[in-house]
C-alpha cells in the first residue's frame, strides 16, 4: 500500500550521527502531511532554525505531483527525518485519514504537532515548549499563539493571544465569539490521550475537525498556551479554511452542519452547558449557512437549517433563525 520509510541520519554540530529513537530526551514529534512543494523548504528551514533540536520530524508525502522527496533530501544532515511517500493520494478525499496515517509514522514520542507544509515556527518555539513541560506537563493539549501571514510572510493580522490556561468550553466560547483564532499546526497533543479518544474527529475536508479534536483532548485538563513565541500560519488563499476559496463553500457548510450536531452530543456527554448565549448560537449557525447565498435560494438554505438539530427539533429556534437570516439577506441586498 505504501512506499517504505526513509529514515535519514542526523548529523549534529558535534559531528555525531543519530537515529530517530536513540535520544530518550526527545518527547516531541513534528508530523508534516506534505502535498505542496512551494513553501515546504521554508517550513523545514524554520525547524532547522529551532534553538532546541529535541524533536523528530515525520513527513508523509500524499502522492501528489510535486517532488517532495527531492526537497527532503536536502535536510538529511540537518534534521532527524523520517520520510514516506504514500502510493495513493488520500488527502483529496479524506484529509483526516491522511493526517492519521502520517501520525502512524511516529515511533515512541510522547507528544506530536501536526504541522503544515507551508507554515513557519519561530526559532524558540520548541525551547519554550520544553521549558513549559519542565514547569508543568500535565496538560494533554499545548498551544502557540499565531500570526496570520500572507504568502510572502508579511503580516496579515494578529489575533488576541490565548489565556495561559483554557478549558475546552472556554476555548469554544472564545473561538466562536471571534475573540481568538485557531488552526491545527499551533497545537501539540499528548499522543496517549489522543489515541484513547479515538484520534481525529472527522468531518469532510477536515473542516472543524481541528476545533473538535482540540475540545475532545482538552476535556480532562485545560489547554496550556506556551507564551513567548508564535507560529506563522500562511493564508495563501488556497487553504481549506480560507473563506476566499469559494469553490469549497458547499462542502464546508455541510461539514459545519455535522460539526454543529456533533457539539450537541459532545456537550451533553460531558455534562457541559452550551458555552454560547442563545442569540450568538443562532447567529453563528445562520452566518455559516449564508455562505451559500445567493448561489443557493432562501428556500434551499431553510432546508439546510432543518438539518441542524438545534433548529430542526425546535420550532421556536427555527423561527428565530429564519428571522435573523431574513435580516441578514435584507441588509446584504440593500447594502445597509
Amino acid at each position: 500500500f505504501c512506499s517504505e520509510y526513509i529514515v535519514t541520519p542526523f548529523i549534529s554540530t558535534a559531528g555525531d550521527t543519530m537515529d530517530n529513537n536513540q535520544d530518550d530526551s526527545i518527547r516531541l514529534a513534528i508530523v508534516i502531511p506534505a502535498y505542496k512543494a512551494e513553501y515546504l523548504p521554508q517550513a523545514l528551514d524554520s525547524l532547522c532554525n529551532q534553538t532546541c533540536k529535541r524533536f523528530n520530524v515525520y513527513v508523509g508525502d500524499d502522492c501528489g505531483k510535486d517532488d517532495i522527496g527531492s526537497i527532503i533530501s536536502r535536510y538529511w544532515d540537518k534534521l532527524r527525518l523520517t520520510y514516506k511517500r504514500f502510493d495513493t493520494n488520500l488527502g483529496g478525499t479524506d484529509l483526516t485519514a491522511q493526517w492519521q496515517r502520517c501520525i502512524d509514522m511516529m515511533q515512541g514520542e510522547e507528544f506530536f504537532c501536526l504541522f503544515s507544509d507551508d507554515d513557519i515556527m519561530c526559532p524558540d518555539n520548541i525551547a519554550l515548549l520544553y521549558a513549559q513541560w519542565e514547569d508543568d506537563d500535565t496538560s494533554d493539549v499545548y498551544h502557540f499563539d499565531i500570526d496570520i501571514v500572507k504568502s510572502d510572510l508579511s503580516l496579515r493580522r494578529r489575533k488576541r493571544d490565548f489565556p495561559h490556561y483554557l478549558t475546552a468550553a472556554q476555548f469554544f466560547n472564545l473561538l466562536y465569539r471571534n475573540k481568538v483564532e485557531a488552526r491545527m499546526p499551533e497545537f501539540i497533543f499528548r499522543r496517549s490521550t489522543f489515541e484513547a479518544n479515538g484520534g481525529f474527529v472527522r468531518f469532510d475536508l477536515a473542516f472543524r475537525s481541528d476545533n473538535a479534536t482540540v475540545m475532545v483532548n482538552a476535556q480532562r485538563h485545560p489547554i496550556c498556551s506556551v507564551k513567548g513565541s508564535r507560529v506563522l500560519w500562511r493564508d495563501s488563499g488556497s487553504n481549506v479554511s480560507s473563506r476566499g476559496n469559494t469553490s469549497l463553500n458547499e462542502r464546508r457548510v455541510m461539514a459545519s452542519i455535522d460539526f454543529f450536531n456533533w457539539l450537541d452530543i459532545y456537550f451533553d456527554k460531558t455534562c457541559t452547558p452550551y458555552p454560547l448565549p442563545l442569540i450568538t448560537r443562532i447567529k453563528t449557525y445562520v452566518r455559516e449557512l449564508l455562505l451559500l447565498y445567493p448561489t443557493w435560494t432562501v428556500k434551499d438554505i431553510r432546508g439546510l437549517m432543518a438539518r441542524i438539530n438545534f433548529f430542526g427539533n425546535d420550532r421556536r429556534m427555527m423561527t428565530l433563525g429564519k428571522i435573523y437570516m431574513a435580516r441578514k439577506i435584507f441588509k446584504k441586498r440593500f447594502k445597509i
